[in-house]
């Protein structure tokens, strides 16, 4: 029997579905759509006239739509990506979504940051696309440059984040954003660092930084009613019942906590609540404040164990795969999904000052939707590439001493396999010497 091996590995591959995964989503899209549909009703229909399902509407199109984009984009291999073309593509349409909210006549704002490009009905919010495309050229850096050695590989690396954060802020006028792929790029440096002491002495420094410009501003700085908005917004979550603050910047913080004292344990019950007539918005931002009220303490239990298993079965992934490209695509989405859901309970439970960072899946939001579930497809097809290799691996085993011809065969498909993968040298060469 005669064995062909195939010039290069296939873009789209068959291997089994991580079916956890898979309906953690779901089913945190379903607790999304009801609270979305409970929080707005009254929001769309009295404030602006729509029907009361528009919101929900809106986000159950975006949801099935994402549904169908990530399991397109998880029929398709990771390596795919992992190329030069991608490295230089995820960076370039990184800052032309950037610049493009800098240009008034396709910008839209709101709270003083231009956080969208609206060409006619189109509208997107390039935080989302940026995050993504920021992950994908963490992944290939990181798997074709940095990990070979640090230095300077790491400070390039850190600048070119450093700088699209600041292009974010000063462009966009989107600290959240900015912060969450600052964050997001340290964390991914110093998880493949040689030695994380370093980095972890350096966060521990920015944190005292911190500390330190809140207590200048707090007990140096005297307040201004023409200051930044972001000195206002700290301001007002250190003191929110000063009348200077609590019926503006502290007057969302302040509904959020009376909806968290009021619904207790198990809540009013589910479209119940009344802070949300008051809450501007309240199927954004602030969606968890309407559970909390609603649903109470226990239906918020409910909703972070589910992101808590969202969050370990995408550890799962990163822990099983053996390609260090696609282990920085999944860190990197782990880290990002973490970190906004962190901030956002932050927010909502009155321990950062406001951001304006959505609840991953729960707050309205159809650029979010589409592009998170773009990031679920990317984890997807991280773990069918490990399912697919645990399966070769077991048929290697299954055959030894039973066919040597057969044996011979596997591994010559193997050998072919690794040795067509677009990996790092270093990598390639360790696979085909197995």
């Amino acid at each position: 029997m005669k064995y062909i091996a195939p010039k290069k590995r296939r873009v789209f591959f068959s291997a089994p579905y991580d079916w956890n995964l898979i309906i953690c989503v779901i089913l945190l899209n379903i607790f999304g759509l009801i609270m979305i549909y409970s929080a707005s009703y009254y929001y769309a229909e009295h404030s602006l006239g729509y029907a009361p399902n528009h919101f929900f509407k809106n986000q159950l199109y975006f949801v099935l739509g994402g549904i169908f984009l990530m399991f397109v984009v998880s029929r398709i291999g990771p390596h795919f990506y992992n190329n030069w073309f991608f490295l230089a593509a995820a960076i370039f349409m990184s800052l032309i979504l950037i610049v493009a909210v800098a240009i008034p006549s396709i910008s839209k704002s709101s709270h003083g940051a231009a956080r969208w490009i609206k060409i006619g009905s189109f509208t997107l919010q390039i935080a989302e696309p940026v995050k993504l495309f920021l992950i994908v050229f963490s992944a290939c850096w990181i798997a074709r440059i940095f990990f070979r050695t640090e230095g300077e590989k790491s400070i390039a690396y850190f600048l070119i984040f450093a700088g699209i954060s600041l292009l974010l802020l000063f462009l966009s006028n989107n600290m959240s954003t900015a912060l969450i792929v600052l964050l997001n790029a340290y964390l991914l440096m110093m998880i493949n660092s040689k030695s994380m002491k370093t980095y972890v002495i350096l966060m521990i420094l920015a944190v005292l930084a911190g500390i330190a410009a809140i207590f200048l501003l707090e007990n140096v700085i005297p307040y201004s009613p023409e200051e930044n908005f972001r000195f206002t917004r700290i301001r007002a979550w250190l003191h929110p019942t000063d009348p200077d603050f609590s019926a503006d910047e502290a007057y969302q913080g302040t509904l959020a906590l009376y909806a968290i004292a009021s619904g207790g344990f198990f809540g009013k019950g589910l479209g119940r609540s009344l802070i949300k007539f008051r809450l501007p918005e309240p199927h954004n931002d602030y969606i968890l404040a309407i559970i909390f009220e609603e649903l109470g303490v226990f239906g918020v239990i409910i909703l972070t164990i589910l992101f808590g298993y969202l969050l370990y079965r995408i550890f799962i992934v990163y822990r099983d795969s053996k390609n260090r490209f696609s282990r920085n695509i999944v860190l990197g989405v782990f880290l990002h999904l973490a970190l906004q859901v962190l901030m956002n309970y932050g927010v909502t439970l009155g321990l950062l000052p406001t951001m304006g960072v959505t609840l991953t899946f729960i707050s309205a939001g159809g650029t979010s939707v589409l592009f998170t579930f773009i990031e679920i497809g990317l984890v997807l097809a991280c773990a069918r590439e490990t399912a697919w290799e645990k399966a070769h691996e077991k048929a290697l085993s299954d055959v030894s001493g039973d066919d040597p011809a057969v044996r011979e065969m596997l591994e010559k498909h193997d050998k072919d396999f690794f040795a067509n993968l677009r990996l790092p040298g270093i990598l390639r060469k360790k696979q085909t010497e197995r």
